[in-house]
């Protein structure tokens, strides 16, 4: 198939727009990119034409919270708020005691075809895991709609056997990967670390939800005399394998420590901001050398926004100028992001270029991209 008459973006360093593009793909991988005037279309070959928008590379969303589809989650839990990690455990309380196989599906369901809707191919997200809801529905959702679904349930201390029994022997694919996401860290005693660490063998990704890492290290101190940092260290758990969800209040040991082991950072603002724990830190974050991605958590699917709130944080509280922030959108909506679906899914992806995958989101033009400003860096422009 050749998608033609389009600008393309194409996140490669050494080729980052083709005005009057056309891209050829073939069993799901690009084999040419260029300019049109340049390819000789067969009589045999299909194609589409793009209508003068805008193709670039479908998105990969770090953080989407499936449960969160059909039902605001967050929203309940406004007049009772508390911040950090309580806002985390009572939203665990709520989402449970309102979950059922059918609710399960539904949402599940409804969020991959939101994530279609919004250019999103790949996604990684937390569930509320449910046992009349067998493992393998996931699979065969990430087939039937040809997403890349990495996902699994949340776990805390009284539901470590009951859900990573079910979810252990789970196999990866090329289209899906099992995730055990951990919270309330600083309540694990020694067995439960073990059993955590354990997971690794299995093949297992764990991803730690660390809202608010001031309270989890004071709580970690009160009761086992260590930081939560370095308890994780001690027992195995705080690996390049595994990620960390948001990160809040991370202080300069904290962060020397997750950059120094190639660990996977993700943050999604506007759930920080639900949760009290919001810092427009992506730039100091970035700048030691950390894997930060972003995601859209409780508020929906679609990146373009949160790549906004970051444009408009980061301008109001660090007053950066434009060339930064436009590294801060590059670095992880169109770099870390793509890694990170690369690491889950092993696929070579987010590039438009000859032999990566042939994951494309077609945008119709909302402004005049022939008057793109020359002195301005492209990808805030697109955003």
């Amino acid at each position: 198939m050749i998608v033609t008459n389009v600008m393309a973006f194409t996140n490669d360093f050494t080729n980052p727009l083709v005005d009057d593009a056309l891209v050829r793909f073939e069993n799901g991988e690009i084999t040419y990119v260029g300019p049109r005037r340049e390819y000789s279309i067969q009589e045999d070959e299909e194609v589409v034409d793009g209508e003068r928008g805008l193709l670039l590379p479908a998105f990969c969303n770090a953080h989407l919270s499936l449960y969160s589809s059909i039902s605001s989650y967050p929203l309940k839990l406004i007049k009772g708020y508390e911040s950090g990690a309580g806002y985390f455990s009572n939203l665990l309380k709520s989402g449970y005691s309102n979950t059922n196989e059918k609710i399960v599906k539904v949402s599940a369901e409804v969020a991959v075809l939101k994530a279609l809707k919004s250019g999103t191919v790949s996604f990684s997200g937390p569930i509320f895991d449910c046992a009349e809801v067998d493992t393998e529905f996931y699979r065969e959702l990430a087939r039937r709609y040809g997403m890349n679904i990495a996902v699994g349930p949340v776990v805390v201390k009284e539901t470590i056997e009951s859900v990573t029994e079910r979810w252990q022997e789970v196999p990866r694919d090329s289209n899906f990967c099992p995730l055990i996401y951990v919270s309330e860290l600083a309540t694990y005693d020694e067995e439960d670390l073990t059993k955590l660490r354990n997971l690794y063998s299995k093949g297992i990704n764990l991803n730690l939800f660390i809202f608010d890492m001031k309270q989890e290290n004071d709580l970690c101190l009160s009761r086992w005399g260590e930081s939560l940092i370095e308890r994780l260290l001690k027992n195995g758990i705080l690996v390049p394998e595994c990620g960390i969800i948001y990160g809040g209040n991370l202080s300069e040991t904290d962060m020397d420590i997750i950059s120094n082991r190639r660990i996977f950072v993700t943050k999604s603002i506007r759930s920080e901001m639900y949760a009290g724990t919001f810092q427009p830190n992506i730039a100091d974050l970035l700048g030691r050398g950390m894997h930060v991605s972003i995601g859209t958590g409780f508020m929906g699917t679609e990146l373009i926004e949160e790549a906004k709130e970051i444009v408009l944080s980061e301008r109001y509280h660090k007053h950066y100028d434009n060339v930064v922030i436009d590294y801060e959108i590059r670095k992880t909506l169109f770099d870390n992001n793509y890694r990170l679906a690369q690491r889950f899914f092993g696929k070579r992806t987010g590039v438009l270029k000859e032999g990566y995958s042939a994951d494309l989101l077609l945008a119709k033009p909302v402004l005049d991209f022939e008057r793109l400003d020359p002195d301005l860096p492209t990808v805030l422009q697109l955003i």
